[in-house]
């Protein structure tokens, strides 16, 4: 793996650990909470999470090239307004419906499922090549580069992470009442 890309990867790798770790002795009431109609539990972010990491590994596997786009969709503002937004924790619906999580599953399953993407992406990401032109396409972001995604997945946990934690919050206030 290109040493970019495999510093990268580890940084995805360690927060995944790290937020495993935060969950794991959390009860399901935990983390099904959610405040409200609208909102999602711990569960729901993490389902999202993964939702979008298994359209991330789609795409790298179809190999499509920059060159077979069109050069008018890729724009380095869309995909920095869409980083600036996750930074700043600018509330906004998710870009495509398909990207919804759909309940029904446990932490476990999804870690599970999660593993199992994860052990994929790092065998494409593997496989890259410095002359590679690999794209992830973002709903609203368009096209974006090797690096440009992996930037993108990087800012989209930690800004799903702020997302638990306001709800871990939100639980603990709601049992204290």
């Amino acid at each position: 793996m290109l040493s970019n890309i495999q510093e990268k990867y580890e940084s995805l790798i360690k927060k995944r650990e790290d937020l495993s770790q935060r969950l794991s002795a959390r009860s399901s009431a935990v983390l099904c909470f959610n405040a409200g109609p609208d909102k999602w539990s711990i569960v729901d972010v993490i389902e999202h999470l993964i939702i979008a990491e298994q359209n991330l590994l789609e795409q790298l596997a179809a190999n499509v090239p920059v060159s077979a786009l069109d050069p008018g969709t890729r724009t380095p503002e869309k995909h920095q307004t869409v980083i600036k937004v996750m930074e700043r924790d600018i509330p906004v619906d998710v870009p495509d419906e398909s990207l919804e999580p759909h309940g029904g599953l446990t932490l476990d399953e999804l870690c599970s499922q999660w593993d199992d993407i994860r052990e994929k992406l790092q065998g494409l990401l593997a496989e890259i090549k410095p002359e590679n032109d690999l794209v992830y396409r973002h709903p609203y972001g368009g096209p974006l580069d090797i690096a440009e995604t992996l930037h993108f997945f990087d800012a989209h946990f930690d800004n799903h992470m702020r997302q638990i934690d306001r709800i871990l919050t939100q639980s603990n206030s709601e049992r204290h009442r």
